[in-house]
C-alpha cells in the first residue's frame, strides 16, 4: 500500500508540474496541485507509519511536501506557476527515491519529543529556506532581463518588488526556525559535536551567519537584488551541505 500511495504520489506531482507550465492561470491546474500535495502528504505518513525513524530520504520527502504546500498557498494571489512547474516534478524525483529505496540507509531514530520537534521544525526551516532560492533565481533571472532589455523574453512572473519582498519573508520564518534548530540541537542532542554531527554543525552555523549577515544588511543596508539572492544562495548551500552532504558521505559513498 506504501509502494502504490508513493507511486501514485510521484504520477500526481508530475501532472501538477506540467498543467502549471502549460495553463498556469486555469483554476483547475490549482485543483489539480491541491491533490497532488494532498497524494504527496498521504504517502508521507504511510511511509513514516511503516518505518522505524527518519532517513534522509524521508526528511527530503518532508521538506519537498512543506516547500511544495508554501508556494501552492502564495501561487493564490501571486503568479509563482513557473516555479511550482519546476518544484513539482523535483518533488517527484524525491518520492520515486523513496519509493525505489537504491540505497541502504541508517534511519535516524527519534527516541523522545523533543529531537522529533527538533527533526520537525529544521525541516519547516529547510522548505521555507528551498523556497526563498528558488523565489530568489525567478527574481535574479527577472533583474537580468530587465537591466539588459529583454522585454519581449520576460518570465511570467510577479513584479520585481513583490519577488523581493516574498523572498525576505520567507528568509526571514526560515531564519527565526534555523536559529530555534540550533538552540533545540544543542538541548536535546547529547553530544552536537560527536564524529558524525560536527561537520552538519558547522555548515550550519555557518549558514546561520551568512542568513544573519543578509538580513542586517538588508535592515542598515538595504541589500537587495543580485547581492541578496548571492548571499541567499551561499546560505542555503551552506545548509544543504551540512545535513544532505554529510548524510551522502556518510551513508552512501562510504557505506
Amino acid at each position: 500500500m506504501t509502494q502504490l500511495s508513493l507511486w501514485l504520489a510521484c504520477i500526481a506531482c508530475l501532472i501538477a508540474g506540467t498543467a502549471y507550465y502549460l495553463r498556469p492561470r486555469n483554476r483547475a491546474t490549482q485543483y489539480i496541485g491541491a491533490i497532488a500535495i494532498a497524494m504527496h502528504a498521504l504517502s508521507l505518513t504511510q511511509l513514516l507509519l511503516s518505518r522505524d525513524g527518519f532517513t534522509f530520504l524521508t526528511i527530503g520527502l518532508l521538506i519537498a511536501l512543506i516547500g511544495n504546500s508554501l508556494l501552492w498557498f502564495s501561487n493564490r494571489d501571486k503568479d509563482l506557476s513557473l516555479l511550482l512547474g519546476a518544484a513539482f516534478p523535483l518533488g517527484s524525483i524525491i518520492i520515486a527515491l523513496n519509493a525505489i529505496e537504491p540505497w541502504s540507509l541508517t534511519p535516524l531514530h527519534s527516541n523522545s519529543w523533543g529531537t522529533s520537534a527538533h527533526i520537525l521544525i529544521a525541516s519547516v526551516a529547510y522548505s521555507l529556506f528551498t523556497t526563498a532560492c528558488g523565489v530568489g533565481i525567478l527574481l535574479a533571472m527577472q533583474e537580468y532581463q530587465l537591466k539588459h532589455h529583454k522585454l519581449k523574453q520576460l518570465l511570467r512572473v510577479p513584479p520585481l518588488q513583490v519577488l523581493e519582498r516574498l523572498m525576505f519573508e520567507f528568509i526571514w520564518a526560515a531564519f527565526i526556525l534555523l536559529t530555534i534548530t540550533i538552540a533545540t540541537g544543542f538541548y536535546f542532542i547529547e553530544d552536537m559535536f560527536a564524529q558524525h554531527l560536527v561537520h552538519k554543525t558547522f555548515f550550519t552555523i555557518a549558514s546561520w551567519f551568512v542568513f544573519a549577515g543578509l538580513l542586517l544588511g538588508r535592515y542598515i543596508a538595504g541589500w537587495r537584488g543580485q547581492l541578496a539572492v548571492k548571499l541567499t544562495l551561499s546560505g542555503f548551500f551552506l545548509l544543504m551541505l551540512g545535513y544532505f552532504g554529510s548524510q551522502i558521505v556518510l551513508q552512501i559513498l562510504l557505506s
